[in-house]
């Protein structure tokens, strides 16, 4: 790895930093005065992929992103580096680490073991907003990690009131996931109202629902973007209710924002489990960003989402009736889908852009320095 002359040494350890557009917030704290260095799985597995693939680098990080073989690759919890972590570390001789991981995860316990022998102040990431059961590995390495990081950079309101309740006194910074600097594309004339959906098909995300609630609408077709193990099911049911319907299972990450242009409205039905709740909904950000509203159900982060923002409207979980007549509202009201339209932009921007999580990322590691020179 490349090693600045000048500059605090940020060593950052992160899966999802395999894809370019995840390493874009640490190649913007170069402008903080951060030289970070980012270690990534030297293979990974994801549900959008068909097989192990070979992280990338994002323009102007090369020489600063570094590959090291996992076990149990694509299991975000459980994997774990085949690697001397001790000699890595003191390799990079980081003033100070930032490892997007859970306090729950096998990497955050062994990472975060070697960083604290060596005296480097650490944090973690929280995604987690359910105060569920974890076995107990994962609950010693939470109370490990949070009894000794130095900050948690927390994705959701959420995810903070959760990590203190386990640590009533550790920094919980709102840090959350950060969009690609896309610019809306103007709109394809079409003579549908397009509904989309963007993510996995599985039965959380509630697409059954949603198939149901565009049923009858008129001049009304469904588009769906991603893959998972409902899709025929979710084909065979939109032809069974007569439903205007299509998915494409080709879109990459960079062709999102051409994907998004073809909806006049994106839709997360998510419904609750036991075990999880909509933990952000990048995709509602994504959209928004795109210049197109949103409807989201109220499962998990989805209203923090959306009303933080005005960029779209919320409806009841599993109620498909509230849903069909929101979707008929915005198909009939292409005044209200302006409005929700520009003042989700602006804010999506604003909120969610890599500058915005990389400026507070940057105050969440200064504070983190500071605490170790005190």
């Amino acid at each position: 790895m490349k090693r600045g002359a000048a500059g605090r040494r940020l060593l950052v350890i992160s899966h999802p930093a395999v894809l370019a557009t995840n390493q874009m917030p640490y190649a913007e704290l170069r402008g903080h005065g951060w030289e970070p260095f980012i270690v990534v799985p030297a293979t990974w597995r994801h549900d959008y992929a068909s097989a192990a693939f070979a992280p990338e680098v994002l323009d102007g990080l090369d020489g600063r992103v570094v590959g090291r073989r996992v076990a149990l690759a694509g299991r975000v919890q459980r994997h774990f580096y085949l690697t001397n972590v001790n000699r890595l570390i003191g390799e990079v001789r980081p003033d100070v680490a930032f490892i997007e991981a859970e306090p729950t995860s096998l990497p955050a316990f062994q990472w975060g073991w070697g960083l604290a022998r060596a005296g480097v102040p650490f944090g973690v990431q929280a995604d987690e907003n359910l105060d569920r059961s974890y076995p107990l590995p994962a609950r010693a390495f939470r109370r490990w990690c949070l009894s000794r990081a130095a900050y948690v950079a927390s994705r959701s309101p959420s995810a903070a009131r959760l990590v203190r309740n386990f640590h009533a006194s550790i920094p919980t910074p709102l840090i959350p996931h950060h969009i690609p600097p896309w610019e809306a594309l103007a709109p394809r004339p079409r003579d549908l109202f397009v509904v989309g959906y963007a993510g996995r098909f599985v039965a959380e995300k509630g697409l059954n629902l949603l198939v149901d609630a565009v049923t009858g609408l008129e001049g009304v077709a469904l588009r769906l973007v991603g893959n998972g193990p409902l899709r025929e099911e979710l084909r065979a049911r939109a032809v069974t209710n007569g439903v205007d319907f299509e998915i494409d299972t080709s879109v990459t990450p960079g062709q999102m924002a051409a994907a998004y242009a073809r909806f006049d409205v994106l839709v997360l039905p998510s419904l609750s489990t036991a075990t999880w709740a909509e933990q952000f909904g990048r995709v509602l950000v994504e959209a928004m960003a795109c210049g197109v509203p949103v409807v989201g159900s109220d499962s998990g982060e989805i209203p923090w989402v959306i009303e933080s923002t005005g960029g779209g409207l919320v409806v009841p979980e599993g109620d498909v009736g509230a849903l069909r007549e929101t979707l008929r509202r915005l198909r009939d009201d292409p005044s209200l889908r302006r409005q929700l339209a520009a003042r989700g932009r602006e804010e999506a921007k604003a909120r969610f852009s890599v500058e915005s999580v990389a400026r507070e990322l940057d105050a969440a590691l200064q504070a983190a320095l500071q605490s170790r020179q005190c």
